[in-house]
């Protein structure tokens, strides 16, 4: 039962008493009210706002009275919804809610529809991160619950479903029924886009064994127990809880720390299935979690409001982008794009921060280190630079970021430990869930929670550590006893061990232990014993050696075998290293007809890219995103009507951001006015100020766009839903500063996000993603804490699970970072490594409980040592056929007669971005850095420079005006590194150089025009670029030199003004055999086709491309 069961059982069955009180199927708000009292044997009292008896509250709880108080200044539809919350409490909470809790009532109105007098304060008004982050002590998981109770009471999913069947939609249901609008549209996601599973009550607990009964009664004050695979760690977690309370240990006094809110709700929800007394008041939560809490209720010690704003990364990357033009650098370019390389920079900051090392300490220890190369020292020293501006701009503008949550407490609890004691003090008993992942900060901060009396009680597993790469740090746990324990207190210590696995069969369980031994751990901390609780199975794991383009095919093989043998889908799950493994193992499963449940980048979707195309419909000016429409007939507009309406749009005002729609356009094709108009009707009423949350609402729920096959239950089906559910709720979440953004902002982020490389917040998937008859696909991280009939683990290699470094390791980043600025040394840092690569393998064979296929390369050399000993793991050659690689779509354009170097490097980067850009003239309506301007600017100079013989200041100074960038006071590093840039190019006098305009080579065929450039006395060539890859650009201009401007140019020198490098290059010996050549073949044939690459984060027709990422 997931923890939000217990709640709509709850109130099915109070719905139920009132449906039979007033005899209705479908009553109003208004009815169950009349009926309440008499029915569910509760006073309902309406009192003034400004009543003493509500505290400041909106409803109000008197458990002991029998007695709901209600304010008495709202619309029904809020007081509907407040009689329900609070009565949610009534049958959910604990009969003495814990002192400090509080009971007012919320509905989350994330819109300008909300009726302002209901709630001063709800999760939905925080920040994108901090609705990740949201607090799961009791009183948030209490309001939860209540929320979800409320919901189900005043609208229950399934009166959502027979209700939009019979017609009705998210309004007309609103208005009827006299309900708030928000419940009716949370209502309608979950019954329309999720899977029904109706709740059922838990399933009844294994009893405990004697060790997990030993580890759960311990009475030693700091106390480690050693939890393997599949030996309940959960399981005795839950026992410690009960024990402590069973043992008159107030349940507020126990504090419970996890990695997942999912962990803790379901801890508590296993309390309170077994009768454990005030379960719900056991505060059980993320560290974050806890951290969050902290800040928010002492918000004013840190110069905070109790709306704490936490940045996610694209915020942090924007505030640093504004913050630039006052820092003065050494090592970055103002004219490379901060968004290239910030990310990276905080990233390094996020880890200083959390090893408690501030910017003075950074540039103090990278000092005393050997001397480096005089580049490493100035980026060294505008990490510096960086991290103390981050610092002052986050306290400047009252934001936090993820770090901050633990780092900030942690400080001032180290510093100042009376000002959060009454806090710090409320547990007198500290459990910390998978102590193998916590990382220097959570070490400290676990150092500071708890009464003077209180007790450490930690579960975790050193073979399960996978998160070295992040700062979890093993030394947690090979040193527990020197963190936490004060000389002649070695009595008050004992580590327990859980010994039966009640997952795995004997045969994988002995695979296991091959990978728990085999291990560079074992010397040092051997491997626990464990017994199998199951009995021989017969069915060994299996080893499968797959050419690396046939492994899809071979486990598509595999997957049907195991289904025929009683395996459903569902039960069966993929397990690799990378996000871009799994991505791409997912899209030929499924292209094989095997359903995948792995959504991947939701904006990536195509189910979801509609709604992303109409959003842009509205907001740009282009109406290029007719495009990506074309999956629908009725939206499926002529290509010739589209080209007339971006050629239109090119007119003004009139004809952009959707205002086409509403304005007769006689000239366009009768289906294109059809089109026009079925767009017209869609997307009546919005504008490109909507809300993104009401905008996918209305669309879903009064439109039903999304929604036409309800009826189809098949797997592929329910995911298509899920991803819109999830996608829903993604837009539900605020710009990051407490307002919800409009369509444009929302667009203009998602661009951002997607540039930086950050993936779709990753929300869980709901517990009714479970019935989903699919196989789930996940990294090795990603599988942690989940378990599966069978398990295929693929490109199982010894560069990601061998003990020998990978010889991909980046040594620019090991002195960025370096081990002595992360409480550790260089040996203990490759042993971290070493550790991990073992832990993944570990992990991943572990999560296997019947079957386990496990697939590697043809070279034996290639596979981890634990997996060549045939008598615990039979290997296999696997053969099948290659997949045949799709045709190659092709659109029938006249190649152009001429066409730039770049258009030419655009088609070969990605031939069907080529097509939006060049021959559907599709305008890129993207925001420009500045410095992408003002390498612009340059540019333009040395040309005038060059060209019309200016002064170099005069050049340098026309050029900026025209590019309206900042001036000298205004970002003065911008320009004086654009002046250096500049300088660059003007090394060579014009005697010595003459400029050369455009000119034009021919390559099989076709012409190709280059750019102005300067051509010296000997005939060779310079090409000034502000790009900083020269590479890819010397090889692919070779085949022009042949003859380019009617003669063969014995030599290039390319030369990016932002790097300060240069590289040559010479003619082709054979032209015929070069990329270009052949590109032009394809320019020629036709191909058009999405390529994938890094390019696809900045592509600017990402949203209507026809490839799913």
């Amino acid at each position: 039962m997931n923890p939000f069961d217990r709640a709509r059982i709850q109130a099915i069955n109070a719905r139920a008493k009132l449906i039979a009180a007033c005899g209705e199927q479908y009553p109003t708000s208004q009815q169950l009210i009349d009926v309440a009292e008499a029915t569910l044997g509760i006073a309902i009292e309406w009192e003034s706002p400004d009543d003493y008896a509500l505290g400041g509250a909106d409803a109000l709880l008197q458990r002991s009275m029998h007695t709901i108080l209600i304010r008495d200044d709202v619309r029904q539809e809020a007081k509907a919804y407040l009689l329900a919350h609070e009565l949610g409490h009534w049958y959910l909470d604990s009969p003495q809610p814990a002192p400090g809790t509080s009971t007012v009532s919320f509905i989350a109105a994330p819109d300008d529809e909300a009726d302002t007098t209901t709630a001063a304060s709800t999760p939905s008004s925080t920040s994108p991160v901090s609705a990740v982050v949201e607090g799961y002590g009791a009183w948030e998981r209490n309001e939860l619950q209540a929320n979800v109770f409320a919901r189900e009471l005043l609208l229950p999913r399934t009166a959502a479903r027979a209700l939009w069947s019979a017609g009705w939609r998210s309004r007309s249901i609103a208005s009827h029924f006299l309900l708030p609008l928000e419940v009716v549209r949370q209502q309608l996601a979950d019954a329309l886009l999720l899977s029904d599973v109706p709740p059922v009550p838990p399933a009844p607990a294994h009893p405990p064994s004697d060790a997990q009964r030993l580890a759960a009664e311990a009475p030693e004050k700091f106390v480690n127990v050693v939890a393997g695979p599949g030996t309940g760690k959960t399981t005795t977690l839950v026992h410690r809880v009960a024990h402590l309370i069973a043992s008159g240990v107030p349940a507020n006094r126990i504090l419970v720390m996890t990695f997942t809110n999912r962990a803790a709700q379901e801890l508590v929800e296993r309390l309170t299935a077994a009768n454990v007394p005030n379960a719900s008041q056991v505060w059980a939560g993320t560290f974050h979690s806890f951290g969050l809490e902290l800040l928010r209720k002492h918000h004013l010690l840190f110069g905070l409001t109790s709306q704490i704003k936490i940045a996610d990364a694209l915020q942090q990357v924007r505030m640093m982008v504004e913050e630039l033009p006052t820092l003065q650098l050494e090592y970055f370019f103002r004219l490379s794009n901060p968004y290239d390389w910030l990310p990276d920079v905080l990233r390094i900051i996020h880890r200083l921060k959390e090893e408690l090392v501030t910017p003075d300490e950074y540039a103090a220890i990278v000092r005393a280190l050997p001397a480096v190369e005089p580049d490493v020292e100035r980026e060294r020293n505008d990490i510096v630079t960086l991290y103390r501006a981050y610092e002052a701009v986050l306290r400047r503008e009252g934001w936090v970021d993820y770090p901050d949550l633990l780092v900030r407490p942690t400080v001032q609890a180290r510093d100042d430990r009376p000002s959060l004691a009454p806090f710090l003090e409320q547990y007198d008993h500290v459990l910390v869930d998978e102590y193998q992942d916590v990382n220097h900060v959570m070490i400290e901060f676990v150092k500071k929670i708890g009464s003077p009396q209180r007790c450490l009680w930690v579960v975790g597993d050193i073979r399960q550590a996978i998160h070295h790469w992040r700062g979890a740090s093993i030394q947690s746990l090979l040193k527990f006893d020197e963190a936490y324990v004060a000389r002649g207190q070695a009595a008050s210590i004992r580590r327990y061990s859980l010994d039966i696995n009640r997952r795995s069969s004997p045969e994988i369980l002995r695979l296991v232990e091959r990978a728990g031994t085999d291990h560079v751990l074992q010397p040092l901390v051997p491997l626990d014993r464990v017994s199998p609780s199951r009995s021989v199975s017969g069915v060994m794991p299996a080893l499968l050696h797959t050419q690396k383009d046939a492994q899809s095919s071979v486990i598509v093989g595999e997957i049907t075998q195991c289904r025929a043998a009683g395996h459903s889908y569902g039960s069966q799950g993929i397990i690799s290293s990378t996000n871009a493994q799994v991505d791409k193992l997912a899209q030929d499963i499924e292209a094989a007809g095997i359903p995948v449940l792995h959504l991947g980048e939701l904006n990536q979707r195509a189910e979801v890219k509609e709604f992303m195309c109409l959003m842009q419909l509205l907001t740009q000016r282009s109406p290029g995103a007719l495009l990506g429409l074309f999956r629908r007939a009725n939206l499926r507009m002529p290509a010739a009507d589209i080209e007339l309406l971006t050629n239109q749009s090119k007119l003004g005002f009139n004809h952009q951001r959707g205002r086409w729609l509403s304005r007769p356009t006689a000239v366009l094709s009768a289906l294109g006015q059809q089109v026009v108009q079925e767009l017209s009707d869609l997307l009546e009423g919005a504008t490109r100020s909507s809300r993104p949350w009401v905008f996918v609402c209305d669309l879903l729920f009064e439109k039903g766009f999304g929604l036409e096959s309800l009826a189809d239950q098949s797997a592929a089906a329910q995911i298509n839903r899920l991803a819109l559910w999830q996608f829903l709720y993604g837009v539900r979440n605020s710009d990051g500063v407490g307002s919800q953004a409009t369509l444009s902002k929302f667009l203009v982020r998602e661009d951002f996000r997607r540039y930086i490389g950050q993936r779709s917040a990753e929300r869980a998937l709901p517990p009714e993603a479970a019935a989903i008859d699919a196989v789930r696909l996940m990294t090795v991280h990603g599988s942690k804490g989940l378990e599966f009939d069978v398990v295929h683990m693929a490109n199982v290699e010894k560069t990601k699970f061998g003990a020998e470094a990978s010889p991909r390791f980046d040594e620019r980043q090991a002195l960025l970072l370096p081990p002595e600025a992360l409480h550790s040394t260089q040996a203990l840092r490759l042993q971290g490594e070493a550790i991990e690569r073992n832990n993944l393998l570990y992990v991943g064979l572990s999560r296997a409980k019947d079957r386990l296929k496990v697939y590697g390369g043809t070279d034996a050399a290639t596979i981890p040592d634990p997996l060549r000993d045939p008598s615990v793991i039979p290997a296999s050659v696997a053969r099948a056929s290659v997949p045949v690689a799709a045709p190659v779509s092709r659109v029938p354009m006249t190649p152009p007669v001429a066409m730039t170097f770049a258009a030419l490097d655009g088609f070969m980067t990605c031939s069907l971005q080529y097509h939006y850009a060049q021959e559907l003239n599709l305008p890129i309506e993207q925001d420009l850095d500045v410095s992408i301007r003002a390498r612009r600017a340059v540019l333009a100079g040395l040309e005038y420079f060059y060209r019309d013989g200016m002064k170099t200041d005069e050049a340098f100074l026309q050029a900026w005006g025209e590019k309206s960038l900042p001036t000298w006071e205004e970002d003065k590093m911008l320009m004086e590194h654009a002046w250096i840039a500049f300088n660059r190019g003007a090394s060579w006098q014009p005697g010595s150089a003459s400029y050369v305009p455009e000119t034009t080579a021919s390559v099989n065929g076709q012409a190709i025009t280059m750019p102005w450039m300067l051509r010296e006395a000997s005939g060779d060539v310079i090409w000034l670029r502000t790009g900083v890859g020269l590479s890819a650009v010397a090889r692919n201009v070779r085949p022009i030199l042949e003859n380019l401007g009617g003669r063969r140019c014995n030599r290039i020198s390319i030369h990016s003004l932002v790097t300060g490098l240069s590289e040559d290059a010479v003619p082709s010996a054979r032209a015929s055999t070069t990329n270009v050549f052949k590109s032009i073949g394809a320019l020629r044939a036709g191909e058009r086709k999405a390529t994938r690459g890094k390019h696809c984060n900045r592509c600017a027709y990402s949203t209507i491309c026809a490839q799913r990422h």
